[in-house]
């Protein structure tokens, strides 16, 4: 969290002002060319947790892949 005192004003960041809003979410579309529904809608958020979970998988998958690399360059 992010606070700047200007003059004894407080200003909160976007990031808790965007949760404690009683506006609806910002929601994100985005086009899947080969979905069975091409257009799908999201939430900000949900989309900033399933990126996250994307990147954990690919970081993963290419760890492993790094491990074989060094393993078959030493053989």
């Amino acid at each position: 969290m992010r606070i700047i005192k200007q003059e004894e004003n407080v200003t909160v960041s976007n990031v808790e002002s965007y949760l404690n809003s009683s506006e609806s979410p910002v929601t994100h579309k985005s086009y899947h060319e080969l979905s069975e529904s091409p257009v799908h809608e999201l939430d900000a958020l949900a989309q900033l947790h399933n990126n996250l979970e994307m990147l954990t998988d690919l970081s993963g998958r290419l760890t492993f892949l790094m491990r074989e690399v060094r393993y078959m360059l030493k053989a």
